[in-house]
């Protein structure tokens, strides 16, 4: 699970997440109806409407964080010939089936709630039910069953993520990891940019003018007492104030760095400076290699990958389960559930919060026509996809049904 996805539940157990109560008006549905169905196990549409809701906030309150607006955004294209209206519902919907099947095989990892979680669960669920009016229980469709299965659905995912990578290989050698760390300036030789849009290249006397300042920052460079340590960023700026020379860390797989720049480094040893100025792809380098195997970063990139396996193999399993449990849509119940201007749902932290086992309950208020915070510009679509695709959970919360019981909130109808 994502960060979205742990503060969906904490929002859920506490209300922690967003500027302002759960508010909006939606169609009524028959959350009692089953939405997916595996065997005797099934998710009913009220909870999958409140996932739903609690995404559909998450987005928004992006969208506010960022400064955006959301008129219009349910119905917005996402680039794949669906609204970011119908893609959210399909996200929730395949999250749904990832934590169904994974609560169906937890036995397989002896993975199980306790007792106690389960009374968490109960408590949690029902101070959810109990801070909000008939309106907003109604307008969301959903019980206080509803509310305790999302719950359990939540923690199943949380136990289940360690269990289902436990066999993956974490052995990482430095060859397949490795990152070499350099010091280069750049000198840019790309063409002018025009105020009418257009572009005019340099002459090659200007060229030959950024060459020679890369040749100046090279020459003091390797006349340096120790060109290994030496500042390059000081002798760029003594060249011109304009200048400057950076870091950088690379492997095999680098896409970033000017291919050129890269040939000439893999050349050097540690605190070798390369011997002539480096013509890459609209620019002058002078490049200095400061480590070829950079320990931190080599090591960061190992836990890039082992990451990278993990997730690989608990996506692949969650694939394999969810071809073999034969699960079933209502898509008839999940099309009357619907994403619009006019439903729209934010969720705000309590303004106070009280200790104590008994205080937790998650907020939700629901009015008509709530579109204040959507009358901002509209967001530019890469973002919009972004904060879209973040709304789907994956895996590595540290979230249970135990965490948010020291808050409370309120909520009040409008």
């Amino acid at each position: 699970m994502n960060k979205v996805a742990k503060k969906l539940t904490g929002a859920l157990l506490a209300g922690l997440l967003g500027a302002s109560f759960l508010t909006g008006c939606s169609k009524t549905v028959d959350g009692t109806q089953p939405l997916l169905t595996s065997g005797e196990d099934t998710v009913t549409v009220g909870t999958g409407n409140l996932m739903l809701r609690m995404n559909q906030a998450t987005m928004l309150s992006y969208y506010s964080m960022m400064g955006s607006g959301t008129t219009g955004i349910w119905s917005q294209d996402a680039g794949n010939g669906e609204t970011y209206g119908d893609t959210t519902k399909k996200n929730v919907l395949n999250e749904l089936e990832n934590m169904l099947v994974q609560k169906q095989h937890a036995a397989d990892y002896d993975v199980t709630i306790s007792e106690e979680e389960h009374s968490k669960i109960e408590e949690a669920a029902k101070a959810f039910m109990d801070a909000n009016t008939e309106e907003t229980i109604q307008s969301l469709s959903v019980s206080q069953s509803d509310v305790e299965s999302l719950l359990e659905l939540y923690t199943y995912q949380t136990k289940m993520y360690d269990p289902m990578v436990a066999d993956v290989d974490t052995n990482v050698e430095d060859s397949e990891a490795a990152q070499s760390k350099i010091t280069y300036c750049r000198i840019d030789i790309s063409d002018t940019q025009n105020d009418d849009g257009t572009t005019t290249p340099l002459t090659d006397e200007e060229k030959q003018e950024k060459k020679e300042q890369a040749q100046a920052i090279l020459d003091q460079l390797q006349a340096s007492p120790d060109p290994a340590s030496a500042d390059m960023d000081a002798i760029a700026k003594g060249v011109n104030e304009d200048l400057s020379a950076v870091d950088n860390t690379f492997g095999d797989d680098d896409t970033l760095l000017d291919d050129k720049l890269k040939e000439a480094a893999k050349t050097l040893q540690d605190g070798q400076v390369y011997g002539e100025v480096v013509e890459g792809e609209n620019a002058y380098f002078v490049v200095r290699m400061d480590s070829v195997l950079d320990r931190e970063a080599t090591d960061q990139e190992k836990e890039t990958i082992v990451n990278e396996r993990q997730q690989d193999a608990y996506s692949d399993l969650l694939d394999q389960w969810k071809d073999e449990a034969g699960i079933t849509v209502n898509d008839k119940e999940w099309e009357k559930v619907t994403l619009t201007d006019t439903e729209q749902f934010t969720i705000k932290q309590p303004e106070t919060e009280e200790s104590g086992d008994d205080s937790t309950a998650g907020t939700t208020e629901s009015t008509e026509g709530d579109t204040e915070a959507a009358e901002d510009t509209a967001g530019e679509a890469e973002d919009s996809t972004e904060a879209q695709e973040d709304t789907s959970g994956t895996a590595g919360t540290d979230t249970s049904a135990e965490e948010g019981q020291d808050s409370a909130a309120e909520t009040q109808a409008e």
